[in-house]
């Protein structure tokens, strides 16, 4: 495949011998796989051997032809040829509940495909996938951590987020510049009760890391209406947005709501 191709794709190509252990990490009983991005179908090999229903969505129509040649003899093998962001998956889950959801992701939309998933993990089993170590990284991040942001928060109000293993640049070809992670989401039994003004309230809270959360808040809220909210809360005056949980964000949310 030539590298402009691969460039436009975002594709890296798995190694069969990570694929299989990556597969392994999966522990699927009668619940159908949702594989996003399968690319040549390296892991799809491996999910196939789960004797599961899997659908695969790939952008990509000669990735699509080769799969669809490779897996012809399996009939629990089907492919669509769609941009996973342009795909229903609600209409999936509602069609196959408790599915898994998986995939090697595309390093240039890795973020947005996560972001857009997780409204619908409480439908599924889970994610189990992979993504540029520095995103899981932030995926995972708990608060006070370097790597905790608005992400981090998105993301944990629904899931349940972990790291499962590191995967270098050799395992891939072409060998990316960075080192991959794979990560489990699994849906909260109980996700965060926010608006998704909340979630807007989170990036702008978030928008001058490292500082206090108070004066990112200023330029649209009153200083003095985020230091007695604070109060309400028993925070000091001088705490950031990565100290707080996504629960506590939310109870400082709907403290600063109360006053104005």
């Amino acid at each position: 495949m030539d590298r402009a191709r691969r460039r436009k794709f975002g594709q890296n190509f798995l190694n069969d011998a990570t694929a299989a252990l990556i597969a392994s990490d999966l522990l699927v009983s009668t619940e159908s796989i949702l594989e996003i991005g399968p690319g040549h179908g390296a892991l799809t090999q491996h999910l196939l051997k789960k004797n599961t229903p899997l659908l695969a969505v790939e952008i990509d129509e000669l990735c699509v032809s080769v799969l669809r040649e490779k897996f012809a003899e399996f009939q629990n093998f089907s492919v669509v040829n769609q941009n996973f962001l342009d795909f229903d998956l609600r209409k999936f889950l509602d069609v196959n509940p408790k599915a898994w959801i998986t995939g090697n992701l595309p390093y240039n939309v890795s973020t947005a495909i996560v972001a857009d998933l997780m409204p619908f993990l409480k439908y599924s089993s889970g994610f189990m996938g992979m993504v540029q170590l520095e995103v899981a990284e932030r995926l995972c991040a708990k608060p006070a951590s370097k790597a905790y942001g608005s992400l981090s928060v998105w993301v944990q109000a629904h899931a349940q987020a972990q790291i499962v293993r590191r995967v270098g640049p050799e395992n891939f070809s072409p060998k990316p510049n960075v080192d991959s992670a794979t990560i489990m989401l699994k849906p909260l039994e109980c996700p965060l009760q926010a608006p998704i003004a909340f979630f807007e309230w989170v990036q702008i809270a978030f928008s001058m890391k490292r500082k206090r959360i108070a004066n990112s808040l200023s330029k649209h809220f009153e200083k003095a209406l985020v230091f007695e909210a604070l109060a309400s809360l028993g925070l000091s005056e001088n705490t950031r947005a990565e100290e707080l949980s996504p629960q506590k964000l939310l109870d400082l949310y709907q403290a600063l709501q109360s006053k104005i």
